[in-house]
């Protein structure tokens, strides 16, 4: 499942959900100020969700769909194009906030119950659905909240869990319309253009109608994608992390390929899934 921000007009609960769930109870006052981080790479609140069963493309590009930094910029996925094959390079936006409304942001999440314990508020009896991960960065200190199928109509027998999950799922849709919840005009109009990007070269295989549709272009790196960078989480699968020129000359072939486009080296055929890194990441995935 894919979330994008809409502002231009537009899960088994562990031990420690009883204590998560008392912050932003009945008679809640979030503090008038959060102690947060001011540079531009430091995460302050993350949002991601995924899971179930996806390809391997799904897989090594999974990202957060939305994603505030101590500077005041918020990551935020695209709208989402309806055409397949679709690009290869994802739609990534930015927007701007003010610090005090970082400090809005952030004490909707403290209602929400993102800062208090990590713990999950996951549904049960419901299979192959998406799970959604809130990471929060407060006081030097990191919150994780999840939830499992968030965004199905579930019965939930324990309360507090119950009470949990609404929470979450109302600051989901606040966070998710911002220009209601900051009560201005935000644009997200500004793309994100990532200074480095994970690049994956793997195996080729699709089905034959697929294949039908698929336009080689040449790999137009030296490195050899077959033995370059590092092996990934996924079997046969390589991951080189790409900056400065090696980023603009991918980028410039890239911009015209879409995610059945083969990639071609000396003899060798490839597929290729790019995913743009965020200011707090570097590196490969470990997992």
């Amino acid at each position: 499942m894919r979330k994008f921000i809409s502002i231009l007009g537009i899960g088994l609960m562990t031990a420690a959900c009883s204590t998560a769930g008392a912050t932003g109870g009945p008679g809640f006052t979030p503090a008038s100020h959060y102690n947060v981080a001011t540079g531009a790479d430091q995460l302050l609140l993350r949002v991601t969700t995924g899971g179930g069963l996806p390809p391997p493309g799904v897989q090594l590009t999974h990202k957060p769909w939305f994603a505030l930094y101590g500077d005041g910029r918020i990551v935020v996925q695209g709208p989402r194009t309806e055409t397949y094959p679709g690009p290869l390079l994802p739609d990534l936006r930015q927007m701007q906030v003010t610090p005090a409304e970082i400090q809005k942001i952030v004490g909707e999440a403290d209602r929400a119950g993102l800062l208090g314990p990590d713990a999950r508020f996951d549904a049960v009896d419901i299979y192959d659905a998406s799970a959604t991960e809130f990471t929060a960065v407060v006081d030097g200190k990191t919150h994780t909240i999840g939830a499992y199928a968030l965004d199905f109509d579930v019965t939930v027998v324990d309360q507090a869990v119950a009470e949990a999950r609404r929470k979450l799922s109302e600051f989901e849709r606040e966070i998710m319309d911002l220009a209601a919840f900051l009560k201005r005009e935000v644009s997200n109009a500004e793309t994100y253009e990532a200074a480095a990007m994970r690049v994956f070269a793997g195996p080729t295989y699709v089905s034959k109608q697929d294949e039908l549709k698929r336009e080689a272009v040449a790999w137009p790196l030296a490195a050899d994608p077959a033995t370059a960078g590092e092996a990934a989480f996924v079997p046969q699968t390589r991951c080189l992390v790409l900056t400065g020129s090696d980023l603009e000359a991918f980028r410039t072939v890239a911009l015209t390929a879409d995610t059945l486009t083969l990639w071609t080296y000396g003899p060798n055929r490839y597929a290729v899934y790019v995913r743009p890194l965020y200011p707090d990441e570097s590196g490969c995935p470990a997992s």
